[in-house]
Parts: structure tokens; C-alpha cells; sequence
């Protein structure tokens, strides 16, 4: 699973640097600030909250002030208990199943003899129906049954299905060690791993930002018309990227540069 990480609010929770006074103006809670965080490093889509047109409305220099009061707010609360709780709640309630209870051959043969004994109860509801010779066959052959069953679950029937039982079990072990294994790089039990990881992916993606690129309008219907790059290859570019791109160069490079400081101080930490 690739997992994007936003250009934490860049435009995507965009908290503003008064505080409640932005929070206003950008019809976004505090606690709506703290889901879209929380959101855009579990997902792998992009949390929309608040109004981006306020931030792309404003200068470029409010621009890099509000990344900047964004991106502490967003670190804050990433080091926050509260978002080491919720990360563990996430983290448990998204892992791997366990596995499943373990079949036995006795289990399944008792299933089996209990199957059949209730269809013998069954058929004797129904004795008073057919003739004594008819009910003497029946017994005979149930007779017959049990000694089957009683056969099967002492030979060579029962080795074949404690085999099948545990070759099962083996894959089903197999399975689940391979869905852990899995689950740990996408969610390392340490949330400061998963932020790294964020972190350098945004890094990535963001580095070859062209904001010299061209926009042009297409329709998508009788009125509403939206921007998209000029260049298709440009227009496939991740999410981050575009939101770079849209925010400016001074406030992308101040994204950047906060991503930067924090890698290098989680880095420090000995986070890989």
C-alpha cells in the first residue's frame, strides 16, 4: 500500500496564524484540524477540511506564515499522547485477524457422527410409515454406518485429515506472518516511524516542483470549468505535488524546509 503524506496543510487543514481568529475565517474546528491530521498520515488520500480558496486568496508571505503556524500545530499534535493513543487505537483495529481456531480431527469427526445421528433420529420419526422388514434394513444399515465411522476414525482416513488439518494450519500461519509483516511497514508500532516515512515521501514527491507550468481551463459541463496542467504528465502528478504547485514556491519551500527539520530531528532520535 502506498500511502501519500500531505503537505501537512498546506491547504488542507490551513489553520491560521491567530489561532481561533483563522479558524473562523476558515470555517474549520480545532478539532477538525486534528482529524485531517490524523487522517492524512493514516490514509492514502488526501483529508480535505476548512476552505482552501482563504489560503490561495491570501499573499504569498501570509501563505508561508500560515504553513509555518500549520505545520507546528500539526507537529504538536503528532507528538501529542493523544495522538499516540489514537495511533494505537488505529493500529489494533486495523491489524491482521487472528488466526482462527484450530480444527482437530476428533472436532470434525464428532461433527460428522452427530450429522449422521441426527438423520437417524429423523428417519425413525417416520418408522410408523413403512413396514417392519423396511425398518430392519434401515437399522442394518446404520449398523453398517457406525462401523465405517468407527473405522474412519482410527485409520488411515484419520491420519489423511490430521495431515490436511495441518498443512491448513501451516498456511494459515504463513498467511497471517506475511499480512503482519506487512501491516508493521505500513504501520510501524512506533507512530515516529510512520511520520518519517510520511515525511520522506513528501519530500520526494515534492522535489522536482515545475510552478513555471501551464494551467488550462477544461468544462466540466455547461458552466463550471476546472484548471488542469497544460502538460498530461504534469496533470498525473501525485496529489502533493498539485498542492504544492498551487500553494506558490514560498510557501512550498517552507513546507519543505519544516519537513526537512523534522525528519532530521526524528532522524536524530534514531527513527529510520
Amino acid at each position: 500500500m502506498r500511502i501519500y503524506v500531505i503537505a501537512t496543510l498546506l491547504c488542507v487543514i490551513a489553520i491560521g496564524a491567530t489561532g481561533q481568529d483563522h479558524l473562523a475565517t476558515l470555517g474549520i474546528s480545532e478539532g477538525r484540524a486534528k482529524e485531517a491530521v490524523f487522517d492524512s498520515f493514516m490514509s492514502d488520500a488526501v483529508s480535505i477540511a476548512g476552505k482552501p480558496a482563504a489560503f490561495t486568496s491570501m499573499t504569498p508571505a501570509a501563505r508561508v506564515a500560515l504553513v509555518n503556524f500549520a505545520l507546528n500545530l500539526a507537529r504538536a499534535f503528532a507528538e501529542s499522547d493523544e495522538f499516540k493513543r489514537r495511533y494505537a487505537d488505529h493500529r489494533e483495529a486495523n491489524g491482521p485477524e487472528p488466526l482462527p481456531e484450530a480444527q482437530s480431527a476428533d472436532a470434525i469427526f464428532a461433527k460428522q457422527r452427530a450429522g449422521f445421528e441426527n438423520q437417524v433420529a429423523e428417519m425413525r420419526k417416520l418408522f410408523d410409515q413403512i413396514t417392519p422388514e423396511q425398518r430392519a434394513t434401515l437399522e442394518a444399515g446404520w449398523a453398517d454406518m457406525r462401523r465405517q465411522l468407527d473405522d474412519m476414525e482410527k485409520g488411515d482416513r484419520r491420519k489423511q485429515i490430521e495431515g490436511l488439518l495441518n498443512e491448513q494450519r501451516a498456511e494459515q500461519a504463513r498467511q497471517r506472518d506475511a499480512a503482519l509483516k506487512e501491516f508493521e511497514k505500513v504501520y510501524p508500532a512506533d507512530p515516529r516511524a510512520l511520520i518519517a516515512a510520511r515525511l520522506r515521501h513528501y519530500l520526494d514527491v515534492t522535489k522536482d516542483v515545475d510552478f513555471s507550468a501551464q494551467l488550462v481551463d477544461t468544462s466540466l459541463g455547461d458552466k463550471t470549468k476546472k484548471k488542469v496542467f497544460a502538460d498530461p504528465a504534469l496533470e498525473a502528478r501525485p496529489s502533493e505535488w498539485k498542492m504544492s504547485f498551487r500553494a506558490g514556491k514560498p510557501a512550498s519551500d517552507a513546507a519543505r524546509a519544516f519537513a526537512q527539520k523534522w525528519l532530521g530531528d526524528l532522524q536524530a532520535q534514531g527513527i529510520k
